[in-house]
């Protein structure tokens, strides 16, 4: 069913679905999760969460209303003011307006609350979907949450809520979930698969050799927005030997920046771009490189919000990784804000971490771009046995001819 905007209030406009490849697995997905009533889809931005609720409204012929939460629905009257004016739209009967929410009506604000959406599902009829898209722009403060919390215990049998958020449910919401009303799906889910990467690919009629397909999935990861991006900015190429240049996608830098860093608090910002030297890390290595005590919250609440953060490794202690296109970000970003003097330190630093975890291929990799040389070689003194034994001479010798000349003269063993 086709939502119109309402009017000047266009809080319910859906999103367009041209070009779009039908995802039947995480239809199916869709469709056992709607036994649960409430579906909660959440993921980093452009991983294809609107699109995939969109397509599967449309694709299933769901009678279904859409819209569009911002920092404005933290006045949780607005909210329900713009609610009636869009269901009262989508109904298709004449039906009394819904109460609004009046000052006497606040300090009972959970009883109108059931009441007002009791009436709101029963205006709706037997079937029905709801979407509140970008659940994650109301702050975290605002008394629209438990609003939203009372709203989803009211959901009748045949009617389904879809809530898309780039953070994962509030703790508010814990006893839905137990209760196995609520279904999440999440960033594991939405990311593509490599056969449908493949796909998007051809679509956009790039013909590509399956080493440059590879290749583009290995950098995006599943990342959807992060794929078009960087096909967009690829030539369409005639010959399946001709592979598209990667080394710089500035299509996706300019999108990072818009949605995700420049939104991000000055605090957080600095801590990645800090932290960005360091393939992977635990809250120990990013505590020890930044000197901030709070480092273990900011990557696990980076994790819970789906910040191109990855958890490698849960126990014994969390692993963290930062998405290689947002890392590649980070590190051109970190080239413009630090200076020269500063950034040699904290790949200094970032590969001391590093050779305390063991980490000789990443910690030797960034000694070099540091152009450390003299830190790379009792490296390679203290390690060459080991190395050795366990059959990595390919490794320990590609190290050694890495040092320039005049450093390896002075260390007639490498000749």
């Amino acid at each position: 069913m086709t939502i119109q905007p309402v009017g000047s209030l266009a809080k319910t406009t859906r999103p367009s679905l041209a070009g779009i490849i039908p995802r039947e697995r995480l239809f199916q997905l869709l469709d056992r999760a709607r036994n649960s009533t409430i579906v909660w889809i959440t993921g980093p931005p452009g991983c294809g969460k609107t699109t995939l609720a969109a397509s599967y409204l449309e694709h299933r012929k769901l009678p279904a209303l859409w819209y569009q939460l911002d920092e404005g629905d933290a006045d949780v009257a607005s909210f329900f003011y713009y609610l009636d004016v869009a269901t009262s739209e989508l109904a298709k009967r004449k039906t009394p307006r819904l109460p609004q929410l009046a000052p006497e009506y606040h300090a009972g604000l959970p009883v109108f609350t059931r009441r007002y959406f009791q009436a709101l599902y029963q205006r709706l009829g037997t079937l029905f979907a709801i979407v509140f898209d970008g659940y994650h722009e109301v702050p975290a403060q605002s008394a629209f949450h438990e609003v939203m919390r009372i709203a989803l215990g009211e959901v009748p049998p045949g009617g389904s809520v879809v809530l898309i958020s780039r953070s994962d449910p509030p703790v508010s919401m814990a006893r839905l979930r137990a209760n196995r009303a609520m279904e999440v799906i999440g960033w594991r889910e939405l990311r593509l698969t490599q056969e449908e990467s493949n796909a998007i690919v051809t679509q956009r009629g790039l013909q590509l050799s399956p080493e440059a397909l590879v290749e583009f999935y290995e950098r995006t990861q599943g990342w959807a927005a992060g794929l078009v991006l960087m096909m967009q900015q690829a030539p369409a190429y005639g010959s399946l030997a001709a592979p598209p240049d990667l080394s710089a996608p500035q299509l996706v830098f300019d999108y990072l920046a818009g949605e995700l860093f420049q939104k991000t608090d000055t605090r957080t910002s600095e801590f990645m771009l800090t932290t960005a030297y360091l393939p992977q890390m635990t809250a120990a290595m990013a505590q020890a490189l930044t000197g901030n005590a709070e480092s273990g919250s900011i990557l696990a609440e980076l994790y819970r919000n789906n910040y191109f953060m990855s958890l490698k490794q849960a126990r014994p202690e969390p692993i963290y990784e930062y998405h290689p296109l947002l890392r590649e970000f980070l590190l051109a970003r970190a080239n413009e804000v630090f200076d020269k003097d500063y950034r040699a330190r904290l790949m200094r630093q970032s590969a001391e971490l590093l050779l305390a975890e063991q980490r000789l291929a990443e910690a030797v990799a960034l000694l070099r771009e540091n152009g450390d040389w003299q830190r790379i070689v009792p490296i390679i003194e203290t390690h060459a046995g080991t190395m050795l034994d366990r059959g990595m001479g390919e490794t320990l010798a590609l190290w050694i001819n890495l040092l320039p000349k005049e450093t390896q003269h002075q260390h007639p063993w490498t000749v």
